[in-house]
C-alpha cells in the first residue's frame, strides 16, 4: 500500500469520479484506475461500485476512507516533527504541457520521490513560451517543451519522442481502412474534431495539419474541444476522427476504445525537451531528474 494510491483513492471518493481526481493529481485516467483496483486486490473488496455515469462508494470504501484519511494526517505530522522544525524543505517547480503533466512525469515523480522524500514538488501546465518566462524569472525549476527555443540562459536536453496520430472511433468503416490500407488524404475526408486554443495549450495538431499542406477552412469541423479527454470520448462515440500525441491515446487504443492511424515518423514525429537554467545545472535534485528521464526514456546518452 503506497500513499500514491491512498491519495488517488481519497480524491475519486472526494469527486466522485476517476477524470476528475486524475485532473486533480496530474496523472492519466488508467493510472488513478490502476492504484485503485491496486488497493482493492490487497484488501480484497471493493471500494468503488462503477457505472457509466458515476461512481459510488461502497461501504467498504466508506470505511477505508476514514483510515485514508488520518493515515495522511499522520504521514504530515511525521514531516512536521522530522522534517519542516530543520528547515525550509526543498522545492521544484515543473512547468510544461498536459503531455507531459499528464501522460510523462507520474512514473518519473514517483521513482524521483523515492531520492527525495522531503522535496514539496508542484505542477504547472503551461505552453512553451510561458513555460521559459517561468523559467528565465525562477518560477519553475524545470521545463517540460515540445520544441527547443533559442535561449542562451537555459540548457535544453532532449529527453523522448511523440508523435501525432490519427484516432478514430472503433467502428467497421475505419476497422476496415486499418485492414485494407489506408492514406492521410483518405482520412481527411472525414469529419474532424479539432483542438480549441487556449493560452495555455499549444497548437501541436493545427500546425501538423498545415504542415502537411491541410487548408483548415476546408475541413468538416465537427467540433472544436479545449480537453484532450473530452476530445477522445468524443471520438470514441463516433463524432469525428481527431489528431493527436501517442502518447495521450495510446492506453485506450490498447483497450480498444480507440483505433489509431500512424502517419510517417518523419513528418509525425517530434523530439520532447526538458529546460533548466544552465547556473542550476549542478544541483543535485535537477542531475537526479535528469537522469530518471534518462532511465524511463531509454536514452544512454542525453
Amino acid at each position: 500500500m503506497e500513499f500514491r494510491q491512498i491519495e488517488a483513492f481519497i480524491n475519486v471518493v472526494k469527486y466522485q469520479s476517476f477524470s476528475k481526481a486524475a485532473k486533480i493529481m496530474f496523472l492519466s485516467q488508467p493510472t488513478v484506475s490502476a492504484h485503485v483496483v491496486s488497493l482493492e486486490q490487497e484488501l480484497s473488496c471493493r471500494l468503488f461500485n462503477r457505472t457509466t455515469k458515476r461512481v459510488e462508494v461502497t461501504a467498504d470504501g466508506e470505511r477505508l476512507y476514514e483510515y485514508a484519511r488520518k493515515m495522511l494526517e499522520l504521514r504530515d505530522q511525521v514531516y512536521d516533527e522530522f522534517i519542516r522544525p530543520k528547515g525550509e524543505r526543498p522545492s521544484l517547480v515543473l512547468a510544461g504541457d498536459s503531455i507531459a503533466l499528464q501522460y510523462v512525469l507520474p512514473d518519473i515523480l514517483k521513482d524521483f520521490k523515492q531520492l527525495h522524500r522531503e522535496a514539496d514538488i508542484s505542477l504547472v501546465q503551461k505552453n512553451s513560451v510561458d513555460t521559459v518566462k517561468m523559467l528565465l524569472k525562477k518560477e519553475a525549476d524545470l521545463g517540460f517543451l515540445g520544441k527547443h527555443e533559442n535561449v542562451p540562459e537555459l540548457t535544453f536536453i532532449p529527453y523522448g519522442t511523440d508523435q501525432q496520430v490519427v484516432i478514430a472511433p472503433n467502428q467497421e468503416k475505419y476497422r476496415n481502412l486499418l485492414e485494407n490500407g489506408y492514406s492521410f488524404q483518405e482520412l481527411l475526408s472525414e469529419p474532424f474534431i479539432l483542438r480549441e486554443l487556449t493560452d495555455d495549450t499549444e497548437e501541436d495538431e493545427d500546425r501538423f495539419l498545415e504542415e502537411q499542406g491541410v487548408d483548415l477552412s476546408k475541413l468538416h469541423v465537427a467540433a472544436k474541444i479545449h480537453d484532450k479527454e473530452i476530445m477522445k470520448r468524443s471520438v470514441s462515440m463516433g463524432m469525428g476522427i481527431a489528431v493527436m500525441p501517442l502518447k495521450a491515446v495510446e492506453e485506450e487504443a490498447k483497450r480498444g476504445k480507440l483505433l489509431m492511424f500512424h502517419l510517417d515518423p518523419g513528418k509525425a514525429g517530434r523530439t520532447l525537451y526538458l529546460a533548466f537554467r544552465k547556473e542550476d545545472e549542478e544541483q543535485t535534485m535537477i542531475l537526479d531528474f535528469t537522469a530518471l528521464c534518462r532511465k524511463y526514456n531509454g536514452r544512454e546518452r542525453l
